[in-house]
């Protein structure tokens, strides 16, 4: 087998994005019909520990038992998935984690695909940055909006308790309960500040990243409140329907508050105007479900619209623009499975949500149920 020769495959150049793919990028080993290696890329080589192509035929004498072993095969045969396995590498202390994927040829064998576990892991966690970060800035107008609400409250009453001290009627006995009045509206107004921060920041701010029980009312909760300013904007409104019993659910607060928020807002964006967006928790068959729906609004209420014809409801699948990814959903549903819940897409006419444009549901283990096992995101 020939090495790779370095003037045939300059350095990319140009555009950032060539730059990244060759840093992150997987590489490719071309093979016989035979398993046998005909070329492989410096990706390929860098990734494998090889210096060149000579080294490669010295090590693919051992991958490639070890990659048969793991279900790969060489020959056009039916069926075998990605493998991925622990590469011993000369001159460092912990072995590289690879990914090796088949793209079978049945006339001339076919392409090898290496990838590094460790920056798909990297890039799963940037993704799921992206996805928060897109879905936060979709909230953040609507959001700034309701919070200078009670700042210009309170700078209105303070103007007016300025002005009554500098008059001096803020001595006179008989306007003691006015000045109360006041007080408590300052008092009220930075209340209400105060739980829109902490309500806000507890999506940005990672201080529930760790692993803990929790009630899930409280989350249900904390996401209505949220989306009534982004729901306001649209001229639509929350409705939040909570069981009176608790529903603990072990996980990651912070992760899972992510998982609910890109649901709601691809659930609030099917939301016609003077519709609802329900956030409803119950708990069935053992487990805590949360359902994420729109309606065209309460039959009878001045104002309401009439019922528009729904689009289909988002699916799962990761997908990719010329901006970016737009990939809330995937995001959602990987976090999900990842704490052993399961998310399933409804569309209106699947009789789960009668009139709703979109409907999410969500179902998590209730914790301390030993009749819960982990269930899988379908």
């Amino acid at each position: 087998m020939e090495a790779p020769d370095s003037s045939q495959n300059p350095p990319p150049s140009g555009s950032p994005g060539h730059e990244l793919a060759g840093l992150l990028g997987p590489g490719g080993v071309s093979l016989d019909g035979q398993g046998g290696v005909r070329f492989a890329d410096a990706r390929a080589l860098e990734l494998l520990g090889c210096a060149d192509g000579f080294e490669l035929e010295r090590l693919w004498e051992r991958l490639k038992g070890r990659l048969e072993a793991a279900g790969l095969s060489w020959n056009g045969a039916s069926g075998s998935g990605p493998a991925a396995l622990e590469l011993p590498v000369e001159g460092e202390a912990a072995p590289r984690s690879l990914l090796f994927d088949l793209r079978r040829d049945p006339e001339s064998g076919g392409v090898l695909l290496v990838a590094s576990l460790g920056a798909l892991s990297g890039l799963e966690r940037d993704l799921r940055l992206t996805s928060q970060m897109r879905s936060v800035s979709q909230i953040s107008p609507a959001v700034a909006h309701d919070l200078r609400a009670p700042i210009n409250a309170m700078v209105f009453n303070i103007e007016i308790l300025k002005e009554m001290l500098a008059s001096g009627r803020a001595a006179d006995p008989a306007n003691k309960d006015k000045l109360l009045r006041y007080v408590n509206v300052l008092k009220e107004e930075l209340s209400r500040l105060h739980r829109g921060l902490e309500t806000y920041l507890a999506y940005i701010s990672p201080r529930g990243d760790k692993q803990e029980t929790f009630d899930l009312r409280e989350l249900a909760g904390e996401l209505a409140s949220l989306l009534v300013a982004p729901a306001r904007k649209q001229q639509a409104q929350v409705r939040t329907e909570l069981p009176e019993e608790a529903l603990p659910v072990e996980g990651n607060r912070y992760l899972l508050r992510q998982a609910l928020l890109h649901l709601s807002l691809a659930t609030l964006t099917g939301v016609p105007k003077q519709g609802l967006l329900h956030v409803l928790v119950e708990r069935q068959d053992g487990t805590a479900r949360l359902r994420l729906y729109g309606t065209a609004g309460a039959a009878g209420v001045e104002g309401a619209a009439p019922e528009a014809e729904a689009a289909p409801a988002p699916d799962f699948e990761l997908k990719l623009a010329p901006e970016g990814s737009l990939a809330q959903l995937w995001v959602a549903r990987e976090i999900l499975a990842a704490h052993g819940g399961r998310v399933q897409a409804a569309g209106p006419d699947s009789g789960a949500v009668p009139g709703g444009p979109h409907a999410y549901e969500v179902e998590l283990a209730i914790s301390g149920n030993p009749e819960n096992g982990n269930k899988g995101v379908r």
